[in-house]
């Protein structure tokens, strides 16, 4: 349950082949042909500069920096935020599936990693008027959640990936004291991976808790 997840590693072609409909001039076809060029390279750039971010990220997971994996992560975060202005600033063509599906498993997949390395982030110390690592833990859970939320169509996780983000909220909540809402969130996990011996052990824990409430 501590591993990052990875993500896609590029976007394919599917844009360039695009079917346009309507009356066109050849001359208006070729300029839209080669202007949908230019932001297949431009998106390609900002997806491989947001993909090599989020690898980074991992990295210093791994390597036990989680001050710096946090940092990654939300750095990578921003730019798929950034990258998805560019749908709305019309660089990307409006019915390019591709490019709604890759994001939106962009940004779960970050934001769970990035609520991972919160929740390893011991030393973490908020200054004044700062929240603490449980409670951003808890905040990227919500925009991973969230990015499903917006584009229900475009990207599932798998039961085993899903699990991994329900059982970061249950670890988030439990650190805030709240023990009804890591039940509840453990308890989800549980159905989706119910061999998991990590899940399990963290319900037993909660449930002994909640005992004595």
């Amino acid at each position: 349950m501590d591993q990052p997840e990875a993500c896609a590693e590029s976007l394919n072609g599917e844009s360039d082949n695009i079917v346009h409909t309507g009356s066109r001039s050849a001359e208006s076809r070729l300029k839209a042909t080669a202007q949908n060029s230019v932001n297949t390279v431009r998106l390609q750039n900002a997806l491989n500069k947001a993909l090599k971010l989020r690898e980074a990220g991992n990295q210093a997971y791994r390597a036990g920096d989680y001050q710096l994996s946090t940092q990654i992560y939300g750095d990578a975060s921003y730019d798929i935020v950034q990258l998805k202005g560019l749908r709305h600033l019309g660089a990307i063509p409006s019915d390019d599936w591709n490019f709604v599906q890759t994001i939106t498993e962009m940004q779960f997949k970050v934001y769970s990693n990035e609520a991972a390395s919160w929740l390893k982030y011991e030393s973490y110390a908020p200054e004044d008027g700062e929240v603490s690592r449980f409670q951003k833990a808890l905040t990227r859970t919500e925009r991973a959640l969230e990015a499903l939320e917006n584009h229900p169509t475009a990207w599932k996780p798998s039961d085993g990936e899903m699990a991994k983000l329900l059982y970061r909220r249950a670890l988030a909540c439990d650190g805030l004291e709240d023990y009804g809402g890591a039940l509840e969130e453990v308890e989800k996990a549980r159905q989706l991976a119910p061999a998991d011996a990590t899940i399990r052990k963290l319900q037993d824990r909660i449930k002994g808790f909640r005992r004595f409430d």
